[in-house]
């Protein structure tokens, strides 16, 4: 398995409009083959962050994500309300052993 953090700061005016964004990303993404969790979150601390966290089967399911019209059309979409880059991790949840 394998997991994204993706980390999103929307621009103060923008915010609504990102979570709206944001929000239309979870059914296609769910429904995607290889998806087992998409989920975001909203920062306590800072109401404009953002904090994906999702989990894949393996390496080519994000790989797909990555790839398909809902993604690109949501990447498109952040133009113009993000203070900064998203900050994308990937993980390999299955390099580590479980006690």
């Amino acid at each position: 398995m394998h997991i994204v953090t993706a980390e999103i700061k929307a621009l103060p005016a923008k915010v609504e409009q990102l979570t709206a964004i944001l929000e239309a990303m979870l059914a296609p993404s769910r429904a995607e083959a290889g998806c087992i969790s998409y989920r975001f979150f909203r920062s306590h601390d800072d109401s404009n962050s953002f904090l994906f966290y999702e989990q894949w089967q393996d390496m080519a399911a994000i790989e797909f994500h990555f790839a398909t019209e809902h993604f690109q059309q949501f990447g498109a979409q952040l133009k113009g309300l993000l203070d900064g880059e998203p900050q994308v991790k990937i993980f390999d949840a299955s390099a580590v052993a479980v006690p």
